[in-house]
């Protein structure tokens, strides 16, 4: 028998049913391939970067310290067996000026006879370098900057601005990220003269021979060159990027993971409602002769239509979202990311989601609809239906609960992956809507109670509908559950993190003015210095109260990647830090001491606790550094370590300054900075005031914030549906019993109560309890974060928030149940009672 036509007429017959279910499926799918291909693009362009930086070297050597290694020991290195090629290299980040433009470039220093055998590029124009005062540039910075072949350019390096004549410029194989980070390159002697490195190196870049492995040669390496030396394979990430992101990430897979259970919940109800209103077509074509066979495949065909066309609407929207995602994360890093980068993967993932979840929504109802006998179809109601429900939640409600509350406790104590919270939090909100039919029938009867001086007889019938239907019932209570927890719990989280970030730069970005050269780079950790002679043109500007220098440098501890950050500490002692460990006195005594502040980060992350030593690798060795406290710190994904200067520059040999701190006195701030811009415009370098710092921070708290809020939005669109879908759904379903109350006198009016009572218990029952539940996930999460950040972020109950999408909540409730009950108001008679 073909049934092909016959369900093609029921999708067109009930289009309103049909387009919430598409629109349920293509967000979900959507949101996915959202996700996934804006942390796969991010870390993609992450890893080729870097891959570009190494090339096609199997090994690199770089030296542990702040200075490099000296040149004389590449002809150790050479001379050991396995080595086929040392390339040797000096990599800095320094300012480029042309005319009155400027942009940051990283500067490579090589050798351009062999350099090309570990770093692939090619000169698209002009010619290599061939005598010292020539430049190469990449030819994208080169267009940003308005230079070609021929042009002069000026490096801000060691001891001020030097002229170079552009020779050519190059294409970067690999990425274009590795264009904003990689854009000039230098002969090695103009490196060392423009960066003041005398006879060192930063690092080279070694071919293993192929009779010979990288382990082997990495070994007789390691015994050959000095402890302070580092041989290793070229890194494939970089650790601070990766720790500056997980946040962002955590909390991307975080919402997703609330807006997907809620488009499981509405797709599955969707179809259990679509099966459950044709029991009696189905018995019908069972009393025909249709087969129980052709009825599933009926149905499944009806889901695997929708759900493809959805999706592929839900890719088409998700390639626009991952646009969005990727730019707030391009800002989280201060770089410039490429394109989207469409991979199947994520596709596939998403597409296999929308899918399946709609399949797995169909088939259960299909498969008992086609056991069911005939006769047994054709009846109004199956009145032992909500018997199953019960029998068939109650054993899973227990299980669930069992392993969200087991998954929670776990991944709060470290004992499972980051990310499992997500799951424990997830398995409990599951396990709460699995308990709703079991306590639906009775907790409705006691809101009843409370509604009926208000809705009179009609709240009993409303109470009545949806205790016949308890599945269809409780899966729309669920979604409202969901919706409403989950967005309050992620909300919550936001607000407690933007607010620790808050509190973060308030205390520790202190100053009225700061001098730079450039921003540094959170994520390689590297900055070109200021030049010499700065600090006494500062000096001499009239109004300032305190001159604080800072330097960045990017150091090893126990193979982990350290920004360490050396200033002198002038100030008010009480601004500096936001300490978690340790107090103000002990931290600026300690430091004078030779002892170091750092990261909560990096404490969780090497298991180090104040009292205990900070093993750093330096110009002389591992260096043992007491640790006196611990702060919170957002730089370098808080992998930071404080040092007073001049412990910095005893033991570390560490020089430069990457930035002053001015404070001014009050009353000559417009004075001050007026000066001070006139320094900063005859040295070509940075002037920014305390205002333009917290903006960046906001911009870039901002723009994390903006693309949580937006999968926020999704779950609650998505919940949103669901209800107009239920809402919707239970109106058609009793369009005959409405008529039948109308030929009986009820009023158009009693008719609108009822379909706005059955709307406030619905709302009643998942809001509130959600409202609740939501405050709770906010404080796990919370609990959680503290394995990434090293201290737990402060929980802030917050009963604006919760009443607030309280609030929303009954609007949407009551908006979802305005047009149902108008309809189902001004229904005709005649119509109501011969509808089927």
């Amino acid at each position: 028998m073909p049934l092909g036509k016959f369900s093609l007429r029921e999708v067109r017959s009930r289009p309103s049913r049909a387009l919430l279910t598409f629109l349920s499926i293509a967000i979900g799918v959507g949101a996915v391939v959202a996700v996934l291909l804006s942390v796969s693009t991010t870390r993609e362009a992450q890893r080729d970067m870097l891959r570009a930086m190494a090339g096609k070297a199997d090994l690199e050597v770089i030296a542990d310290g702040t200075k490099g290694f000296d040149y004389s020991l590449l002809k150790v290195i050479r001379q050991t067996p396995g080595v086929d090629l040392a390339v040797p290299s000096i990599r800095r980040y320094a300012k480029l000026v042309r005319g009155k433009r400027s942009a940051t470039a990283q500067v490579l220093g090589i050798d351009p006879k062999i350099d090309q055998n570990v770093r692939d590029y090619e000169i698209t124009s002009g010619t290599p370098l061939k005598k010292l005062g020539e430049i190469l540039l990449d030819a994208s910075f080169a267009r940003s900057l308005e230079l070609k072949v021929g042009d002069e350019i000026r490096l801000l390096g060691h001891g001020g601005l030097r002229q170079y004549a552009v020779a050519g410029l190059v294409t970067a194989r690999g990425t274009t990220a590795v264009s904003m980070n990689n854009g000039a390159y230098l002969l090695l002697p103009d490196a060392v003269s423009a960066f003041g490195t005398k006879s060192k190196i930063d690092q080279a870049h070694l071919i293993v021979n192929p009779q010979s492995t990288p382990s082997i040669v990495l070994t007789a390496l390691q015994a050959a060159l000095p402890e302070a030396i580092t041989v290793q394979t070229p890194p494939t990430r970089n650790q601070m990027a990766e720790e500056t992101m997980f946040a962002t990430e955590n909390g991307l897979y975080m919402a997703i993971a609330f807006a997907l259970l809620i488009a499981i919940f509405i797709i599955y109800n969707t179809f259990q409602m679509s099966v459950g209103e044709r029991r009696k077509q189905i018995g019908i074509l069972r009393a025909i002769g249709a087969t129980r066979s052709q009825v599933s495949r009926m149905i499944l065909r009806e889901a695997l239509w929708i759900s493809v066309i959805a999706a592929a609407v839900g890719c088409l929207a998700g390639v626009y979202g991952a646009g969005f995602l990727t730019s707030a994360t391009e800002r989280l890093m201060q770089v410039e990311l490429p394109g989207v980068r469409l991979t199947w993967l994520p596709f596939l993932i998403a597409v296999g989601f929308g899918v399946g979840v709609s399949v797995l929504g169909a088939i259960l109802p299909a498969r008992r609809a086609s056991f069911v006998q005939p006769i047994e179809a054709i009846r109004d109601l199956d009145l032992a239906d909500n018997d199953n429900v019960k029998r068939i939640t109650r054993p899973l409600c227990v299980g669930a609960f069992a392993i969200g509350i087991s998954v929670t406790v776990m991944a709060v104590s470290g004992w499972l992956p980051l990310g499992g919270d997500v799951v424990g939090v997830v398995f409990i909100l599951l396990a709460i809507v699995l308990l709703i039919p079991t306590v639906l029938e009775n907790v409705s009867r006691s809101l009843i109670r409370g509604l009926r001086p208000w809705l009179g007889v009609e709240a009993e019938l409303a109470q009545r509908q949806l205790t016949r239907h308890l599945g269809r019932s409780a899966l729309t209570v669920g979604v409202l559950y969901i919706a409403i927890s989950s967005s309050i719990g992620m909300a919550g989280n936001i607000l407690d993190n933007v607010a620790n970030v808050n509190d973060w730069y308030k205390r520790t970005v202190i100053g009225d003015f700061f001098v730079r050269a450039t921003n540094q780079s959170l994520a390689v950790g590297a900055s070109p210095s200021i030049p010499d002679g700065i600090a006494e043109q500062l000096q001499q500007v009239q109004g300032i109260e305190s001159i604080d220098s800072v330097r960045y440098l990017s150091m090893r501890s126990n193979d982990h990647s350290v920004m360490l950050i050396v200033r002198d500490f002038v100030g008010q002692s009480d601004t500096f830090f936001d300490l978690v460990e340790g107090t103000e006195e002990d931290a600026m005594a300690g430091l004078s001491a030779g002892k170091v502040v750092i990261g909560s980060v990096l404490a969780r992350r090497l298991n180090l606790n104040v009292g205990m030593s900070l093993p750093l690798e330096g110009p002389h060795g591992t260096e043992q550094l007491p640790i006196v406290a611990i702060t919170n710190e957002y730089l370098a994904g808080g992998l930071t370590a404080y040092m007073q200067r001049d412990v910095a520059e005893r033991i570390l040999d560490v020089t430069g300054v990457d930035a002053y701190i001015v404070q001014a006195e009050d009353s000559k701030l417009t004075e001050v900075e007026q000066r001070l811009q006139v320094v900063c415009q005859q040295n070509s370098i940075v002037l920014e005031s305390y205002a333009d710092v917290v903006r960046v921070i906001n911009r870039t708290v901002n723009s994390v914030i903006a693309s949580l809020w937006m999968l926020l939005a999704l779950g609650c669109v998505i919940a949103a549906m669901g209800l107009v879908n239920t809402l919707t759904m239970n109106i058609l379903e009793q369009t005959r019993e409405i008529g039948m109350l109308r030929v009986v006198a009820m009023t158009r009016r009693q008719v609108r109560r009822m379909i706005l009572a059955e709307a406030a218990l619905l709302g009643m029952l998942g809001l509130v309890p959600g409202a609740i539940s939501g405050v709770f996930i906010s404080y796990v999460i919370g609990l959680s974060g503290s394995r990434v950040l090293g201290h737990t972020i402060t929980f802030h109950f917050r009963p604006g928030l919760m009443f607030g999408c309280l609030l929303i909540g009954i609007v949407v409730v009551g908006i979802a149940s305005f047009i149902p009950a108008e309809r189902a108001a001004r229904l005709k008679l005649a119509n109501a009672l011969r509808y089927e």
